[in-house]
């Protein structure tokens, strides 16, 4: 659920900046280390930021230059300055200030020449939160620290130096709020933090949160949500909405995630809608006898769901949030869709990855479709050697059914809840493996993003499997392009770029070199 996208981690030299939106970026020196960051602002990419630690200048500091970029990979202004070790692990972008937020300390990331130097350090770690806030031309207008409480170790590098680690228990998260600032989210080993700034970093208040297993931050203008994970039944159950006023910290009530029988729900995608800006989730319906079982295609042909779901977030009172839960067994469903899940159309299965909303209010659940046969040659064999005993203890610990990858599956659901089998994509499928293997890796080879248009009002869908990344139009229900990620030298990847536009990525192995290019869809 997070947007921030890490695009490149490594040393680069730009050699080249054309009026084609793309630069080329080189592989100079490890001793010079970068990072390009997307910028986001309101769930949208704005820009890029290159983070680069320069030579080391002191025993305990570095140089730092920060590069700035417009969404087509334009330079804007350039940051330079010293500091102790950090490492940056966020940037948002409101009222034309960035906020950056780093980790600093003087453990982690250091190299000590001998452990006993580690050891000397370790007991008074130096941990702390960095923000720094600072505008396009490249002025530092604010810097804040927050002390962390991180347990840290270390290890022997190839080099033979013993290097600090560590890392908080929940890491940074950091959002823009439309119009008034930041919101931040950490958790150390004591407690778990919001924090929230003005545009030009004032804090304007903090508040501790609750203990739970997994945090997701999003904001809209006038409310903070966190997206977290409690101890449930289910094990891919038990999230709950949390939400605070913007202005004061003010917390209104809890929103559990289930359905009106108390069935758990798996959210599969919190995010905006297009049209309100609201927030809104949606992901499956998880079956309360099956939903445990779900890491095998087998266990995903028994029906660990029952269905999908969207919910509306658009004010705190109950009619103001919308609920459209849609079962596999809901009458409308049977001509397409059986009471496990199966896709009729085809007789195959298939599990769901990524939710997208379009401008009209439809949920789209995409997923990779599966086949399950049985093992004929293994049911026989079990038959004629059964009175050998071992074989068919053997033949039974395999498994007697086969799964095949196939497809990518497209399901729609209206703002009424009326569901329908969108669309089948081609994509390459994996090797053929036994019903009991692992789903992940071995059945399922895909990864899915979304890209929109607010012009054109226009959806698209990137499929990224194991050969090609296919770009998919919602509306148009085609495929626009195919590109394969190996041609020759060349490794190819395309990432979610600003409206209407994807970041293409050509990474050539032989010359050493990196090229982003923006592209129009």
């Amino acid at each position: 659920m997070k947007k921030n996208l890490l695009l490149a981690v490594c040393s680069f030299l730009i050699l080249f900046n054309s009026n084609a939106q793309s630069k080329v970026f080189k592989e100079v020196s490890d001793e010079i280390s970068s990072q390009v960051n997307a910028i986001m602002q309101d769930g949208a990419l704005v820009g890029y930021l290159m983070f680069t630690q320069l030579e080391k200048v002191s025993e305990d500091s570095f140089s730092y230059k920060i590069s700035i970029m417009d969404e087509n990979l334009n330079d804007i202004g350039v940051v330079n300055f010293r500091e102790e070790k950090i490492s940056l692990q966020s940037v948002a972008f409101e009222q034309d200030v960035l906020c950056l937020a780093y980790l600093k300390s003087n453990v982690i990331g250091q190299k000590f020449k001998k452990l006993k130097g580690y050891k000397s350090a370790a007991p008074t770690a130096n941990n702390s939160i960095v923000t720094q806030f600072l505008n396009l031309e490249g002025k530092i207008l604010k810097t804040n620290q927050i002390a962390v409480d991180i347990k840290t170790s270390t290890f022997k590098n190839n080099e033979g130096f013993f290097v600090g680690t560590g890392s908080l228990d929940h890491g940074i998260q950091l959002r823009n709020i439309n119009q008034k600032g930041f919101a931040l989210f950490y958790g150390d080993k004591d407690i778990q933090q919001l924090v929230t700034y003005t545009s030009t970093g004032e804090v304007l208040w903090k508040k501790n949160i609750d203990v739970a297993k997994y945090y997701s931050l999003f904001t809209t203008p006038n409310d903070i949500y966190m997206v977290v994970k409690k101890k449930d039944k289910m094990d891919e159950g038990g999230y709950e909405a949390w939400s605070y006023a913007t202005a004061d910290g003010k917390q209104y009530p809890n929103y559990e995630m289930k359905d009106k029988e108390g069935r758990s729900l798996k959210i599969l995608s919190f995010d905006n809608d297009l049209t309100t800006g609201n927030l809104y989730a949606a992901g499956n319906i998880i079956n309360p006898n099956k939903g445990n079982s779900y890491y095998t295609a087998k266990d995903v042909a028994n029906g660990p769901y029952d269905g999908v779901f969207t919910i509306s977030f658009n004010g705190h009172n109950k009619g103001d949030i919308k609920e459209v839960f849609t079962y596999w067994s809901g009458g409308d469903l049977k001509p397409e869709i059986s009471t496990r899940g199966r896709l009729m159309e085809n007789k195959h299965f298939a599990k769901y990855y990524h939710c997208s909303r379009d401008f009209n209010g439809n949920t789209y659940f995409a997923g990779t479709s599966f086949t399950k046969r049985p093992k004929i040659g293994a049911i026989v064999a079990s038959v004629v050697f059964l009175p050998l005993l071992a074989p068919p203890i053997l033949l039974a610990g395999l498994g007697y059914n086969k799964c095949y990858g196939k497809d990518a599956v497209i399901l729609k659901q209206t703002p009424k809840g009326v569901l329908s089998i969108d669309n089948f994509v081609a994509s390459s499928h994996p090797h053929v493996v036994v019903g009991r293997a692992p789903f992940e890796g071995f059945v399922n080879n895909k990864t899915f993003y979304h890209v929109t248009n607010s012009n054109t009002k226009s959806n698209y869908l990137i499929i990224d499997d194991t050969k090609n990344i296919t770009l998919y139009n919602i509306n148009k229900r085609q495929v626009t392009r195919t590109i394969p990620h190996k041609d020759g030298k060349i490794r190819t990847n395309v990432y979610p770029a600003k409206e209407g536009h994807i970041l293409v990525s050509e990474y050539n192995q032989k010359e050493k070199y990196t090229r982003l290019s923006i592209e129009a869809l």
